[in-house]
């Protein structure tokens, strides 16, 4: 006769009923090496790329819905073009992670002088200037920022000729020639079109590879000193960027918040507007009409009103996973290049990312940056998305160096 007896429910270990237990295996799992260190490695990189993007095209859509409706367009224009951006540039990542590192070494050269043609362009009668800058090109309907593939050229040719010279780094001449002064022409080109904050971008860069290429202190502090002089000629220069290193020093004073200083004053007040949940997606008050464009340099504002302190600091925490991420790839290889290419990838998007976010939250005065993955901007959605595609190429090398590492 069968037992009446009810089954004995089957406990679930102690481990798996408790988050924190959950969370250091998965910490172990990013972090120890073995076998899957590298492809745990990549898969992070991916998820969290994709997870920026998916933000990024939910607030582009709902920050500029509002003003298309008003202006009679479906409000699922600039999301579109938006998510077209974004196809083009999942594309990109592809092509990008399947060419060999050896190939980028190769053509280091000619990726840099491709790039440097092509930001001349700007200054042809291709040239488009939008608010005072003058780094776009217009072909029909479709508009380009050049300079925004000169980051990740700057990048690839820099680390190929310091991992060329890597025995002679010891002496400074060696260390920054060619590399400084290739740099210098393409900041020189970006400062020509007036736009100083993509400038300062590349010159972060440019420091940051002879920061791993081992560079002195005193070498830097010469280094600082030429940019600090640089940027300060560049400012008292132009009129417009005084005033609006007025606006940011005296927020406080007549008129600011209405003239230079409207877009940083309203933007603070729908950060503060947010709270911290925020007044919910699709919410927002200060999208309509009050920050010009909230779409682009200004979306983290839009963001941080619609979700609030939780949904700022979950992206915060996606760019620092998306560091980890790329800080494990160059750790777990041996290859120099990988080095250099990770190291200088890594300083553009999250320096980059630093830069949008003080702007918006007015810590430092306003320069024109887009959040990486998140600004509207198809230039440099196809531009960080290639460079994602790279550090993967710096990846899967690692894994031929180390067949036992790669995936089954």
């Amino acid at each position: 006769m069968p037992s009446l007896t009810a089954p004995r429910p089957v406990s679930r270990p102690a481990s798996a009923r408790n988050p924190l237990s959950r969370g250091v295996r998965l910490w172990r799992a990013l972090t120890t090496q073995g076998p899957s260190s590298n492809r745990n490695a990549r898969n992070l990189l991916i998820t969290t790329t994709f997870a920026l993007v998916a933000i990024g095209l939910l607030m582009v859509l709902s920050a500029s819905s509002v003003e298309l409706v008003a202006a009679g367009k479906s409000p699922f224009d600039t999301f579109y073009k938006q998510l077209m951006w974004m196809g083009i540039g999942s594309a990109a990542l592809v092509v990008c992670a399947f060419i060999p590192l050896r190939t980028y070494r190769r053509l280091a050269w000619l990726i840099l002088l491709g790039s440097l043609v092509f930001s001349l362009l700007v200054f042809t009668p291709l040239g488009v200037e939008v608010q005072g800058n003058r780094n776009w090109i217009g072909i029909g309907s479709l508009t380009a920022q050049p300079s925004e593939f000169l980051k990740l050229s700057i990048i690839l040719w820099g680390g190929a000729v310091l991992t060329r010279k890597a025995k002679l780094l010891g002496n400074w001449k060696h260390l920054f020639v060619p590399v400084a002064p290739g740099a210098m022409v393409a900041i020189g080109l970006v400062v020509a079109g007036k736009d100083l904050g993509t400038a300062m971008v590349l010159a972060l860069i440019a420091v940051s590879l002879f920061f791993f290429a081992g560079a002195s202190p005193k070498l830097f502090l010469g280094g600082l000193a030429v940019g600090v002089v640089g940027t300060t000629l560049a400012v008292v220069s132009s009129p417009n960027r005084m005033l609006r290193i007025s606006a940011w020093l005296d927020p406080a004073a007549e008129g600011t918040a209405e003239g230079l200083g409207y877009q940083s004053a309203q933007a603070l007040y729908g950060l503060a507007g947010g709270g911290v949940f925020g007044v919910g997606v699709g919410q927002s008050r200060q999208k309509v009409n009050w920050i010009p464009e909230a779409h682009n340099d200004f979306v983290f504002a839009i963001l941080g009103e619609e979700l609030g302190l939780v949904g700022a600091l979950l992206v915060i925490v996606l760019f620092a996973v998306l560091a980890f991420s790329i800080y494990r790839i160059s750790t777990l290889s041996k290859d120099l290049y990988v080095t250099y290419v990770c190291g200088g990838i890594l300083v553009w998007i999250i320096g980059q990312a630093i830069l949008n976010i003080a702007v918006v939250t007015g810590m430092i005065p306003v320069i024109g940056v887009p959040l990486p993955f998140i600004s509207y901007g198809g230039s440099s959605m196809v531009a960080v998305l290639a460079a994602v595609g790279v550090l993967i190429s710096c990846s899967r090398a690692t894994d031929q160096d180390h067949p036992a590492d790669a995936p089954a």
